[in-house]
């Protein structure tokens, strides 16, 4: 069993620390943390390794290196990283959805990997006890692809490489999207809720079992497929009043209801080419051919 040093143990890294420690998919060898507190923190969860300063790091060729830093610390720790031991041989990767494998070069003799959980960190408990099936995506040297991939497998994730040309800065933009302006955009049904009176708790006892049905359609169906709603059905007169509405309680938010009725007008046209969105596009503010 092939042994990992974590460098970072934060949410992700105690997660998936946890994770390849409890599936015996790599053996915790040590753990690194800008402070000692941290690292203890780190172990007390993870349940295995040492804590140690990085330069404290002895790794041996097969062994595994793990950067789960924030991203802008990177291209540093990995600086730190070769100053302190020699990179071949290792496998070292980092779990950055965003970054390409640039902040690794000082490691160059190494095997070098991105890999990411596809999944919101809060909770290192909760994210444990609810990995399974998660996605990873994986990128980089394929001898680190030959041993990353079984280890998400122990764990019960799902890998998916991502071939060497993929721009992760708009991989991850895709998830942002998907997760958290998902959050955001629940947020402002709640706020247009509260505008009409309704509070938080109520307001998401109503919004739960269309936010299901909608993701569950998306999920089955494709977003054209899945759409629902004034806007696919043409329907102007509703759109521009709810707009009105919105607008006399909160102009910004009025905003972000028509910008999104304009992605939608195009969603809608691509459901029903044959419906007449004329009127619906004036409302929108696009001409009806655009």
């Amino acid at each position: 069993m092939a042994r990992l040093w974590i460098i970072g143990p934060g949410a992700v890294g105690k997660t998936l620390g946890r994770l390849f420690h409890d599936h015996r998919a790599f053996e915790i060898a040590g753990i690194a943390a800008r402070t000692v507190e941290s690292a203890e923190a780190g172990l007390s969860f993870i349940g295995s390794g040492e804590v140690m300063d990085l330069e404290a790091f002895s790794p041996r060729p097969g062994d595994a290196v793990m950067l789960s830093v924030r991203d802008e610390a990177i291209e540093a720790v990995a600086t730190r990283l070769a100053q302190a031991v020699d990179p071949a041989g290792l496998i070292v990767f980092h779990c950055s959805g965003a970054r390409d494998l640039e902040p690794l070069a000082p490691l160059r003799g190494a095997a070098l990997a991105a890999l990411h959980p596809v999944k919101a960190f809060a909770d290192p408990a909760r994210e444990v006890a609810t990995f399974e099936g998660v996605v990873c995506t994986l990128q980089g040297d394929p001898a680190a692809l030959d041993v990353l991939a079984p280890a998400v497998r122990a764990i019960g994730g799902e890998p998916v490489v991502l071939e060497a040309a993929v721009d992760r800065r708009l991989y991850h933009a895709g998830a942002v999207f998907a997760s958290n302006y998902l959050t955001t955009l629940v947020q402002a049904a709640l706020d247009a809720h509260a505008a009409a009176g309704i509070g938080q708790a109520d307001s998401l006892r109503i919004l739960a079992p269309i936010l299901r049905d909608a993701l569950g359609a998306i999920l089955e169906r494709g977003p054209v497929q899945a759409l629902t709603g004034p806007i696919a059905r043409g329907d102007a007169v509703t759109v521009k009043a709810q707009a009105e509405a919105i607008a006399a309680h909160d102009p910004a938010l009025a905003d972000l209801y028509l910008e999104l009725g304009r992605r939608t007008l195009d969603l809608s046209r691509r459901k029903s080419p044959d419906l007449d969105l004329t009127a619906l596009a004036k409302v929108l503010g696009r001409p009806a051919g655009a």
